[in-house]
């Protein structure tokens, strides 16, 4: 094992913040990721798992214990299934399933992360989550000072909206999902598949220090008042009327906080609910401008913004 001693985490994110894990290392598959959870028992220590970095805000002062980031792996097509590594990218999966003649899947060009952090976090844009295409996931635990290995089906997984029954659990560890797919024209797939890419690069800040979408839209169910009473007082949310929730984006815009900054930090223009890191970015700064967000669209229209992405050493 390559098990590296005080490694700045802000190199693998993609805001490009965080501070030093104490203990740090790379792991592609079950095995390697089963040596480095027999370090940890070994010396007592605690780990995170990480994957791409892509849903998360590493704190400055970065963690104590074993950061274990898990990137790439294998992909293995058996008809209309697919068993993939958690480490492995969305966009890789998407086309390795495209190449197969598969479809359900195109939507999951938009996400950008891990396999792993995708069925953790229910990722899901342009109409498709995970839930809709996860069969089972395998998990790893440490439990007792062993480490225990189970599978999930699809109901056991819990999933809701950007939810999961990993969340809930936090020393769980994914460390592969078959998903299940159909058979689909290779033609119409690809072209979906560009469809999709050009409207994520017109739309968000593709390639910019940014986490993608830092808060959650609101469930109607969940805003505590009759939509008709929202709607009432705050006609312009008739938008949503016939949709199961509210855009966090179109609160956040309707807010005017396009652009609004703290230090390095700032509210996208052209997508409300990205905040870009502009080069020398700190947590601190993410956090303080997600409470001035939060108040800002709490003011406005009496609603409160939950985020989406996970805090990690704070």
């Amino acid at each position: 094992m390559n098990i590296k001693k005080n490694v700045t985490l802000a190199p693998y994110t993609i805001y490009k913040i965080g501070g030093p894990a104490e203990f740090f290392i790379e792991v592609k598959n079950a095995q390697e990721l089963q040596e480095a959870l027999v370090f940890s028992i070994d010396k007592k220590i605690s780990f995170f798992v990480m994957g791409a970095g892509s849903n998360m805000l590493i704190s400055d002062r970065g963690l104590k214990g074993l950061a274990i980031r898990i990137a790439g792996g294998e992909i293995k097509v058996e008809e209309e299934k697919m068993r993939i590594d958690a480490g492995v990218m969305m966009a890789r999966a998407v086309l390795a399933a495209a190449k197969a003649g598969l479809s359900g899947f195109e939507w999951g060009i938009g996400v950008p992360g891990s396999v792993g952090g995708s069925i953790r976090g229910n990722a899901g844009c342009f109409g498709g989550e995970m839930a809709q295409i996860v069969t089972s996931v395998r998990v790893f635990e440490i439990q007792n000072h062993k480490i225990r290995i189970f599978e999930l089906n699809n109901e056991k997984c819990e999933f809701g909206y950007r939810d999961s029954i990993f969340k809930k659990n936090s020393g769980w560890i994914i460390t592969s999902v078959t998903l299940k797919l159909q058979k689909g024209n290779k033609t119409e797939t690809g072209e979906k598949i560009k469809e999709i890419t050009l409207q994520r690069t017109q739309k968000q800040d593709i390639g910019s220090k940014t986490c993608g979408c830092v808060f959650k839209n609101i469930l109607w169910d969940e805003v505590g008042k009759s939509k008709e009473e929202v709607i009432k007082n705050y006609p312009e949310l008739t938008l949503f009327a016939d949709r199961p929730n509210i855009s966090a984006s179109f609160l956040i815009d309707k807010a005017g906080l396009k652009g609004e900054r703290m230090g390095n930090i700032f509210v996208s223009p052209r997508h409300a609910n990205f905040l870009v890191n502009e080069g020398k970015g700190k947590a601190e700064e993410v956090r303080a401008l997600i409470e001035k967000i939060k108040q800002r669209v709490e003011n406005k229209y009496g609603l409160v913004l939950e985020e989406e992405i996970q805090y990690i050493g704070f």
